[in-house]
């Protein structure tokens, strides 16, 4: 049924194409290509020649199989639910993956994913910055309509006010000019039609005067009930800029100890690198990393662990000061930004951590356990220098510690 150049373009029947159909749902393809079916199948629903079809079926039968560790980065690719701004970068890796022969480039392919994984939180945060940025505006407007409907209840009740005396004082006119004309009867039919027109000026000023105060009646009412929204939306603005600030805290915030997390290390170190390019003053970065610790989890199971990682963050932090900047950077291994500290105070307080850590003791509950941290610290000296560049110097300056018998400070 295929054509070939020059051939007709041959569309398939409705029952031959149920008959494809059903062939394709007999042949049992792997999970791996049931994605290659699907767009077979719709194919096969729509009107495109055989011909294309046939191409399709042809694909899902030759192409092979990403491997298994290819199939479990798809997996992972399809089960994280990315922002629309990653998706294009995801969509990419994931074409990258289903088209890989072997798996030298799994390295390569695992830092993509790790990477988009990473800037997760990141464009979460700007989108979350943005809605804040939103309910801010949203609120200085609804300040300054609020201040607008005050006002404008100010000015109904001085129009109220007004009229009110308007209304007193052309009634005392005519009520003076009915006493003139009662006084002289000489005045006869004129003084007659000049009462019956008094009369009618009053009774046209006392209909306006209650037709105003119906409408200053409505204006209030009016006033009152926009008024009581501007409110309600004000309180509700409050509650989600409340609620966007925990959500923040959670999201720069470690779980389990309490401290900073890397994304917010990553946030910090880039204002600190700023205030050192215009500035110029000392910055110092310590690593601290827990000495042995996959034995404790090995010996004592995970949960003493935890207990670990808890009790030396909070002795970390304890030995600080309040403007210095603490995080787990993630394991065991923990960071601290030091602003306006030089590389001889910086050896100080690396020094004061590990005596700090070294000399206490943990309790477990059934056990007690000391533990001890080695250190690793650089200080930003050049201007061109960037993040990586002192990250790496501090990390190599932990890994001569660790190299030199650990529990010892080291500089990079």
């Amino acid at each position: 049924m295929m054509s070939t150049p020059g051939m007709p373009v041959v569309i398939a029947t409705e029952h031959e194409r149920a008959v494809l159909a059903l062939f394709v749902a007999q042949l049992k393809l792997p999970e791996c290509r049931e994605r290659c079916q699907i767009e077979f199948n719709t194919a096969l629903a729509s009107d495109q020649p055989v011909e294309r079809v046939a191409r399709r079926l042809s694909t899902c039968l030759t192409d092979r199989p990403p491997s298994p560790a290819c199939a479990t980065l798809l997996q992972l690719i399809d089960s994280v639910n990315l922002p629309p701004a990653l998706l294009e970068e995801a969509a990419a890796l994931h074409e990258q993956l289903v088209a890989a022969e072997d798996t030298t480039a799994f390295g390569h392919h695992v830092r993509q994913l790790a990477g988009l994984i990473d800037a997760l939180p990141s464009q979460l945060q700007q989108e979350k910055d943005e809605i804040a940025q939103c309910l801010v505006t949203l609120g200085d407007r609804l300040h300054e309509l609020f201040h607008q409907i005050s006002q404008a209840a100010e000015l109904a009740a001085v129009a109220s006010s007004e009229t009110a005396a308007l209304d007193q004082s052309v009634a005392a006119e005519v009520h003076r000019l009915e006493a003139n004309i009662d006084e002289n009867q000489a005045l006869g039919e004129l003084g007659a039609h000049l009462h019956t027109r008094l009369e009618a000026i009053t009774d046209q000023v006392h209909r306006y005067r209650e037709q105003e105060q119906q409408r200053l009646a409505q204006l209030r009412h009016q006033n009152d009930t926009l008024h009581d929204r501007v409110a309600d939306l004000e309180n509700e603005v409050g509650r989600l800029r409340t609620g966007l600030s925990a959500q923040r805290q959670r999201i720069i915030t470690d779980a389990l100890t309490g401290l900073h997390n890397r994304f917010a290390y990553d946030e910090r170190l880039t204002q600190e690198l700023a205030r050192w390019q215009r500035y110029q003053t000392p910055l110092s970065l310590l690593i601290c990393d827990i000495d042995h610790f996959k034995k404790v989890n090995d010996t004592l199971g995970h949960h003493a662990g935890d207990e670990v990682l808890k009790s030396v963050a909070d002795l970390l932090a304890s030995a600080l000061r309040k403007v210095d900047f603490i995080a787990r950077y993630g394991g065991e291994e923990f960071v601290v930004l030091l602003s306006g500290v030089a590389p001889d105070r910086a050896a100080m307080v690396a020094e004061k951590l590990r005596q700090q850590v070294a000399g206490a003791v943990i309790d477990l509950g059934s056990t007690a356990l000391n533990v001890t941290v080695s250190c690793g610290y650089a200080t930003l000296e050049k201007t061109e220098e960037s993040s990586s560049t002192l990250f790496e110097r501090a990390d190599q300056a932990l890994y001569q510690a660790k190299r030199g018998g650990r529990n010892l400070v080291c500089i990079g």
